[in-house]
């Protein structure tokens, strides 16, 4: 049986997420409480320039940053919650419990998530979705957030083959001043004599 990863339609022997993609998922599920809470300190609205006068009343305006207000309350803990209920709903489980304050909630979802990202890689057909809502999700808490992490440069993908042959096919990057390069799925590790080699190897992209 042949598949293609949800995501990246990166060719696949089985499963709906390729090992790349659900180590991307299984890292943001880990980040997103941490993000929702740094977007508390960006709630109030950015001032106005000075001199910059705003028109109508002082009323009209609210006094929160809109875009994180939807994040924080709503956004990030219902798109999880959803994800994480259609997930039991497959699974034959009953539905999560849906309880205390929304940072409560949010860890809750994103590790129930993450205890099932085994599952959700090989049998959730949904599984390319849930990955994309949630990356576009911390691209949104990013832009306001501007912690933006410096990931190194993308050399491409991982080209190791594991005992039963299937290629890991995970993004490597490389950070200033490495001198090899690690898989950050398999743990495979380059060498500078490989370099060449991996370069090589790379899939072409589709035309």
């Amino acid at each position: 049986m042949s598949a293609s990863c949800g995501l990246c339609d990166r060719d696949l022997e089985h499963g709906y997420l390729c090992p790349g993609d659900t180590l991307g998922l299984a890292e943001r599920l880990e980040r997103m409480p941490k993000m929702y809470a740094a977007l508390a300190g960006f709630l109030a609205p950015a001032s106005a320039p000075a001199g910059e006068r705003v028109s109508g009343s002082a009323g009209a305006r609210l006094p929160v940053n809109e875009a994180v207000l939807d994040l924080r309350y709503g956004g990030i803990a219902l798109v999880l919650e959803s994800w994480l209920s259609d997930v039991q709903l497959c699974r034959g489980w009953g539905q999560p419990a849906i309880e205390g304050g929304v940072e409560d909630r949010v860890r809750r979802a994103a590790r129930s998530l993450f205890a099932n990202l085994e599952w959700i890689a090989a049998s959730y057909p949904a599984a390319g979705d849930l990955a994309r809502e949630v990356r576009e999700m911390e691209g949104a808490a990013l832009s306001i957030v501007g912690a933006t992490k410096d990931r190194g440069r993308r050399i491409g993908q991982c080209v190791a083959v594991d005992v039963s042959g299937v290629v890991c096919g995970a993004t490597i990057r490389h950070q200033r001043g490495e001198t090899k390069l690690v898989c950050p799925w398999c743990s495979y590790v380059y060498e500078e004599r490989d370099f060449l080699t991996l370069a090589r190897l790379q899939p072409r992209e589709s035309a």
